[in-house]
Parts: structure tokens; C-alpha cells; sequence
């Protein structure tokens, strides 16, 4: 049983997944299995994955028709044996000292999870280019280069992730967790056997899986230390889809995630996901639905029913409070 399972999605990356590969096979921890899923990609990823196989017996290649990233994160959830799981997007790469740094943590606090931070700057630099016309493919961080010692890497150690998570970009704390991605994080397989992401969502998808991630009160390890670089996509499922797509299934994921919360969560916990998780993506619903004719007219639909549900309740923030008049105003409720 290897110590890391490196779950891969593929899908029209070519330019981009030799980099990504390269990475993972320059980790310091060499105990590990990297399961790259073929999503029915058009171009040659499929072939350059073959290749990577070719040279190292760790890699495993799935080929499939496309069914979108859920479906397969799915299958490569399906086919890990480590210890651990981590999820890479094939566009983005890794520290060299990801899978050590990460793994040692978890050892030693014996911890369900170990969250970490992308490089801000390199993103910044990787936009820079992008706003120029450039390509990233190229890009090398001056972080990649630094050298942990992974004794002297800290961080907060808790049973309350959902304490210091957070959708809101204005929103204070040093180990905040911002955003709801998965490869923000080390897993142990043991922890998330049985969750599934929701193959009927493919915008804001991760939302319900993090949302059943949280409330499920992992022992975690929160750190500040930047392990992973986010590589800008203007092609990504979000920048390249149109405002109904953005209404339609973060509709489908917000209303989805507040009944699993509704039900696994007791008041406290569901008054801070309110506020740190759903209130965020109901701006974006509302936001988007004014993007497209009769959007306004589904919006209504939408949360009337969140209201009967009693979505709307829990309002904490000047913000939230700005849009629930807007929102009860559209549905003509008080």
C-alpha cells in the first residue's frame, strides 16, 4: 500500500501535464501511486500520460469517455490504496516537498487531513502573463526552489475545521482556509470512503463535498505554508461557462449542500456555514441570474423555495443582509 494516492483529472491539458507529472515525480516522498484519469481528453494528454506510465510503474492510467471532472475524481477515489489521498488539476503542479511535509504532519498528529495554501504571488505572476498575452507553461516560481525542514513546518492543529474555513474573500484569521477546492488538502482514505462528488454539478461541484468534508469533523492540520501552484485557466468549467450555467448549478449545489447541512449539523455549525459558505454563493446566484433572460424569473423559483426551506434565516453579515432584502423583495416575502 503505497503512503499517497495522487488523484489526477485529465482533460485538454497537453501544454500543461508534463509539468504537472514532473512534479509528482520529484516529490522527496517517493512512496506514492499517481492515478491520472484520461476524461475523454481530445488532444494527445491521453498519450503523454501513456508515456509518463511507460517510464514509471507508480503511474496508472485510466482512459474514458468524458463525464466531466466529478465523475472523475470518482473513479480515481474508486482505484487509490495509499494511506492518504491528495487531488491534483492537471493544468496546476506541486512543491517537491508537498507529499513529505504533508504526510509528516498527519502522522504525528494523527490527522484526517492536512490543509495547505497555494502560492498567491505565482499566481499573480502567472496572471501578469496571461493579461499579456503570454502563456504559463513555462512559469517556474522562486518558492519551488525553497528547501523545508519539515520538523519546523507548523500549524494549527483542531477538530473544527469548519471554525476556520471560509468562502468570504474579506475575511480575517492567519490559517484561514479560503475556498472549497480539493487539492488544498491531504486526506486520509480512510476518512472519505464513501463521499462522492456530485456528478450533476459541474460548476462549484466541490461545494457539497466540502461542505460533507467539514461536517463530518475531521481531526486536521491547518498550515500557512504555500505547497501548490494554482495555475490561472481562462478555459476552466467557470470562466468559459455562460451566467445560466453559473445560476443553474451553483443553484443545484448551494440547495443540495444546505440540506445536507440542514441535517448533519447542529444550530452553531449551520449558523457558521451560513454565513462563511452559503451566503457567498447566494450572492453569486443572484448575481448571475441577472446575466440572462428570464434569469430574475428563476431566481425567484429558486429562492422561494430556500426560503420555504429556511435557507434565509441565518444572516450575519452587513453584506448578506443587503442581498436578503433584495432576495425577499423578489419573492415578495417579508
Amino acid at each position: 500500500m503505497p503512503k499517497v494516492s495522487v488523484i489526477i483529472p485529465v482533460y485538454k491539458v497537453e501544454r500543461y501535464v508534463r509539468r504537472c507529472l514532473d512534479s509528482v515525480m520529484s516529490q522527496t516522498l517517493t512512496d506514492w501511486e499517481a492515478i491520472c484519469v484520461d476524461d475523454g481528453s481530445p488532444d494527445n494528454s491521453g498519450k503523454i500520460l501513456d508515456e509518463y506510465a511507460r517510464r514509471d510503474k507508480r503511474i496508472r492510467v485510466i482512459h474514458k469517455e468524458n463525464g466531466g471532472v466529478s465523475a472523475a475524481r470518482n473513479d480515481g477515489i474508486k482505484l487509490a490504496r495509499g494511506q492518504y489521498v491528495i487531488f491534483i488539476d492537471s493544468d496546476d503542479f506541486i512543491h517537491p516537498q508537498l507529499f513529505e511535509i504533508t504526510t509528516c504532519l498527519a502522522d504525528k498528529n494523527n490527522a484526517d487531513t492536512v490543509s495547505f495554501r497555494f502560492d498567491a504571488r505565482a499566481q499573480m505572476g502567472m496572471r501578469r502573463l496571461l493579461r499579456s498575452g503570454l502563456d504559463t507553461a513555462d512559469f517556474v516560481p522562486k518558492s519551488l526552489a525553497h528547501v523545508y525542514n519539515p520538523a519546523c513546518v507548523t500549524g494549527v492543529v483542531t477538530d473544527n475545521l469548519l471554525g476556520y474555513s471560509t468562502e468570504r474573500n474579506h475575511s480575517f484569521g492567519l490559517f484561514r482556509i479560503r475556498h472549497c477546492y480539493p487539492w488544498m488538502h491531504l486526506m486520509r482514505r480512510k476518512f472519505i470512503s464513501g463521499m462522492k462528488f456530485d456528478t450533476s454539478i459541474k460548476i462549484a461541484e466541490d461545494f457539497l463535498w466540502w461542505t460533507e468534508i467539514l461536517l463530518r469533523r475531521p481531526h486536521a492540520v491547518i498550515l500557512r505554508t504555500p505547497l501548490y501552484y494554482y495555475v490561472p485557466n481562462m478555459s476552466s468549467a467557470l470562466n468559459a461557462a455562460t451566467s445560466r450555467n453559473v445560476f443553474e448549478n451553483i443553484s443545484r449545489a448551494t440547495a443540495a449542500s444546505y440540506l445536507y447541512a440542514k441535517k448533519h449539523s447542529n444550530t452553531k455549525q449551520l449558523r457558521t456555514w451560513s454565513r462563511e459558505f452559503l451566503w457567498p454563493f447566494f450572492i453569486i446566484v443572484m448575481r448571475a441570474a441577472r446575466g440572462f433572460p428570464g434569469g430574475m424569473d428563476a431566481a425567484r423559483i429558486y429562492f422561494d423555495k430556500m426560503y420555504r426551506d429556511g435557507a434565509l434565516d441565518f444572516v450575519q453579515t452587513m453584506r448578506a443582509r443587503k442581498y436578503r432584502r433584495r432576495i425577499l423583495k423578489l419573492i415578495d416575502r417579508k
